[in-house]
């Protein structure tokens, strides 16, 4: 168990190195870095259980990374089970509204679930919304959400995106392998 643990952590300790380099150039992170971090968060609670959940709630920790973080639901319960904003733990997934009115907490267990996972979009308030145009109002955001085989959870991450349609993000995750 322990070769294990020190095998995860020295992945993960390459993963955040390469993406660091990786993701230098620009202001955030991209889809592919998320897909790779949420994937390795997946293979810790997998190793780790309920016991590894702690470890995401961290705002300073290694699920915590750029402008975004890993959180974790249990689709099971329904609930928030482990985010880096602690007050967030134990809030019902199906009351997750956007900006819109759009219930998008159970749309978030659903891609996980799907074969490579999924991403589902959503928009929050922009830091413009005072704006007189109503499309500054809105960012859309995306999430990548993944199971973890053997566990009640899913892990996701987001970022703000407005290029790539939601199509094209799950077509590409069909490059990323196990």
């Amino acid at each position: 168990m322990r070769i294990k643990r020190i095998l995860v952590l020295t992945a993960l300790c390459v993963f955040i190195i390469a993406s660091i380099s990786f993701a230098q150039d620009t202001p955030g992170t991209t889809y592919d870095v998320v897909v790779t971090k949420v994937r390795l968060a997946s293979r810790f609670l997998e190793e780790n259980g309920a016991a590894g959940l702690a470890d995401f709630n961290n705002p300073e920790g290694a699920w915590v990374w750029a402008d975004t973080y890993v959180f974790v639901y249990d689709c099971e319960s329904g609930i928030i089970a482990a985010h880096p904003a602690s007050d967030r733990i134990g809030e019902r997934i199906s009351e997750k509204v956007d900006a819109k009115g759009y219930y998008y907490g159970q749309d978030l267990c659903d891609a996980a679930y799907e074969e490579v996972g999924g991403w589902v979009e959503y928009y929050r308030f922009s830091d413009a919304a005072d704006s007189a145009d109503p499309n500054i109002a809105y960012r859309r955001k995306i999430t990548y959400m993944y199971r973890v085989p053997g566990q009640p959870y899913a892990v996701g991450a987001g970022i703000y995106e407005s290029e790539l349609s939601l199509e094209e993000l799950n077509k590409k995750l069909e490059a990323f392998t196990e």
